[in-house]
This record gives C-alpha cells, sequence and structure tokens, in this order.
C-alpha cells in the first residue's frame, strides 16, 4: 500500500503538483486506525466512559480515579491506551487518569482528523472536569496540548512532552519523505494547508508555542536516541529552550518508551 502511495504521489507531482497537493492534503489528515489490545478492552470496562462531540464526531475517553485530573493523549495512528502501564501507578498515587480515544482512532468516530481536534478533545475533557492537574502528551498528543495550553484559558502544574518534534517542519519533512514526495508536492501541500487554515504551518511549532503560556508548568521531556520519528537533538533544543527535566532513553524508538517500566515511574514520580 504504501508504495502504491508513493506511486502515485510521484505520478502527480509530475503531472500537477495542485492534484499533487489536493492528494497529500487527503492523507495528511488519515490516520491509521488500531485495534484495541484485550488488555486495552479489560482497562475499558473497568473504568467510566465519557462521549464528547468533537467537529461532529463522537470521541470517547475513559477515566478512573479520584483525586487531581491527570489527561494522558495519544500520538497519531496511534491509541489512548498505549499509556495502559501508567494507570494503576497514577491512580495509586491519588489520581483520576483520564485516557480519550482521539478523533479518528481506535472507539472514536472519524476518517480523518488534525491536531486542532486533538486540542479540542482535550478542552472538552477539561470543561468536563472543571480543572486538570496535569497533561501527558506523546508524539502529536504533546503538540495538542501545548496548543491547548497556549489559548491562556486554562492551567495545569505539570506537563510531559513525549517523543514530540519541536518544530512543525519536522513534521512536514517526515511525511514527504515517508510519501516520496517532491519539494513540488511539498510546497503545493504547504500552501493548501496555509489556505485551509489561514495559518503558516510552521506555527504548530511547540519550541514556539510554549512561550505563548502566560504560566509555564513544571515540564519533563521524554526523547529516545533511536526514534526513528523524532531526532533526539530536536527533542534536547526544546528541554534546553524550556529549562526542562529530560529523560533520555535509547533503543525504545517512538512507542516503547511508553511501555517501560523506568519511563513509567519516572513520569509517575514526576506528575506525583
Amino acid at each position: 500500500m504504501q508504495k502504491a502511495i508513493q506511486g502515485v504521489v510521484q505520478m502527480l507531482g509530475w503531472l500537477s503538483p495542485k492534484l499533487a497537493g489536493r492528494f497529500t492534503f487527503y492523507l495528511f489528515f488519515k490516520p491509521f486506525r488500531l485495534k484495541s489490545h484485550p488488555l486495552d478492552l479489560e482497562k475499558k470496562r473497568q473504568g467510566t466512559q465519557l462521549t464528547f462531540t468533537i467537529a461532529g464526531k463522537k470521541t470517547r475517553a475513559w477515566f478512573c480515579g479520584k483525586g487531581p485530573v491527570v489527561v494522558l493523549v495519544h500520538g497519531w495512528s496511534s491509541k489512548g491506551f498505549h499509556f495502559r502501564k501508567f494507570i494503576d501507578p497514577l491512580v495509586q498515587k491519588g489520581f483520576t487518569v483520564v485516557i480519550p480515544d482521539l478523533p479518528g482512532h481506535v472507539s472514536s468516530e472519524g476518517k480523518s482528523t488534525n491536531v486542532l481536534e486533538f486540542r479540542a478533545t482535550i478542552g472538552a475533557i477539561v470543561k468536563h472536569f472543571d480543572s486538570v492537574y496535569a497533561l501527558v502528551g506523546h508524539s502529536l498528543g504533546a503538540m495538542a496540548c501545548v496548543l491547548f495550553l497556549g489559548q491562556n484559558e486554562h492551567k495545569v502544574d505539570k506537563l510531559v512532552v513525549a517523543n514530540s518534534a519541536a518544530f512543525a517542519t519536522s513534521i512536514m519533512n517526515r511525511f514527504i519523505e515517508q510519501i516520496k514526495g517532491s519539494d513540488r508536492v511539498k510546497q503545493a501541500l504547504l500552501n493548501r494547508l496555509r489556505r485551509k487554515f489561514d495559518q503558516d504551518f510552521r506555527y504548530y511549532s511547540i519550541y514556539d508555542r510554549i512561550h505563548d503560556l502566560n504560566e509555564v508548568p513544571g515540564i519533563l521531556v521524554v526523547g529516545d536516541h533511536d526514534d526513528p520519528e523524532v531526532q533526539i537533538e530536536e527533542v534536547k533544543s526544546f528541554a534546553e529552550a524550556t529549562k526542562s527535566k529530560l529523560i533520555e532513553t535509547h533503543g525504545l524508538g517512538h512507542n516503547n518508551g511508553l511501555k517501560s517500566d523506568d519511563v513509567v515511574n519516572e513520569v509517575v514520580d514526576f506528575i506525583a
């Protein structure tokens, strides 16, 4: 499938950058939908389900525990219960843990979505609980957390940014690389994004947006030296710019930090 997509992108890029921009725009907002693991389903049954309507899509979340609220926000083509190992330790520390399946993912509706819908989901959760103590974001989920806080309507005490690109250009370059797009295709997509959202794509860089916050929370940054999606140097630059605590891992790639007992324990200790 990926090679077929790459072939179509390359052909359209040669024939018509405008058509290539339209096709890549469609691809850019279409996540792969994962299925729930049996252990995910068990955790969902143990929790209380919430349903929000985000951009006309029924979006589901689950919560368990009592106490200050911690929201765990997954990334693109991922699932909320990739955070499964965080639940019990946080509940035992006296927190309410909230885990959404973001629009277009797993149990929530939608064939396409974007980071603004991720942000809106966080806002709906905060509104439901009145306040949130901490946000934990992985990859694009971390961008959504920073964009949400940048609205300065709500504040949190703690923010965890895990395996997240600091610069929006890195996300775009990675996407173009995956679909084998040319510079002409990339520019056509950027132009279309600007027209649709009336915003330069570089706006979504968390390196810049974190400085929009009136009150910056305590921040923990997590990055892996062997992450194929996000370079460790970029993670370090964000940690340095925000004077944040940094956890550097090796061999865990982009997602497996969420399954690492060491990472889980450090994140829980930071929040608690």
